[in-house]
């Protein structure tokens, strides 16, 4: 009897604590949604490729070229977060800092006619793999707001705005043919550049982007101050994560 009082007791107390320190590990995915950072990987991508057409076919023979990207994603981040509750504890608020080291592996291909001065004189076919590799620390902020509170389990609601770098590196290796009624050329080609690399070469490529968040958090605490949480949230992509808090 004294025993589940003193733990009704040091719940209660552990309710009423006003910060939250939350470490957390979990993945990333571009999926379900068309983000920002995958319209930004896939024109960073078909730029590239084009520069590495341009310098194996003569300029005089190239039309806008329509290449096809297939963009998936996997990844992991490290979260540190910290907050603090107003009043019973249902509203907070606090900054979160991701690290995240992310791969969008990719394919590419295109198939279609070159023409000059309108006529059609050659094809080009060719297909290439490549990943874009991105890595960085994120910074949110975000508030908080707890509907469902016991002396066990919470269920809250989040809200924020995330800052993201679009920092990393790209590589491809590409193959293709083009092919004439002279004869067919065949090439291939590859490169292994930096985001800041082809910034520095002209292409308008943005360094930050800021992005709504939304997620859902689950608690659970086995002591009165500490326990774990698992979230799931929404902002340039889905973060699933999994992790430990302490209240104070």
């Amino acid at each position: 009897m004294a025993v589940g009082i003193l733990l009704l007791a040091g719940a209660a107390f552990g309710q009423n604590r006003r910060f939250d320190i939350q470490v957390s590990f979990g993945g990333w995915s571009l999926s379900p949604f068309r983000s920002i950072v995958e319209r930004e990987c896939e024109r960073l991508i078909k730029n590239e490729f084009n520069k590495l057409v341009e310098s194996a076919i003569p300029n005089d023979l190239l039309t806008p070229l329509l290449s096809s990207v297939a963009l998936s994603s996997s990844g992991h981040f490290f979260s540190l977060a910290a907050s603090y509750r107003f009043g019973e504890g249902r509203f907070s608020v606090g900054l979160r800092g991701d690290y995240f080291d992310s791969r969008v592996p990719y394919s590419l291909s295109v198939n279609e006619s070159l023409e000059i001065w309108g006529f059609p004189l050659a094809a080009l076919e060719g297909q290439g793999q490549g990943t874009v590799r991105l890595s960085g620390l994120a910074v949110s902020v975000l508030g908080r707001w707890t509907p469902l509170m016991t002396k066990r389990v919470d269920l809250s609601l989040q809200a924020g705005l995330m800052m993201l770098p679009f920092q990393g590196k790209i590589l491809l290796d590409l193959t293709a043919a083009l092919k004439t009624a002279l004869g067919d050329l065949q090439f291939s080609g590859s490169f292994d550049d930096t985001f800041d690399e082809i910034r520095d070469l002209g292409l308008d490529l943005p360094s930050v982007i800021f992005s709504p968040t939304l997620g859902i958090e689950f608690r659970y605490r086995f002591l009165p101050d500490a326990g774990f949480s698992l979230n799931a949230t929404l902002a340039q992509g889905t973060f699933f994560s999994g992790g430990l808090f302490y209240s104070f």
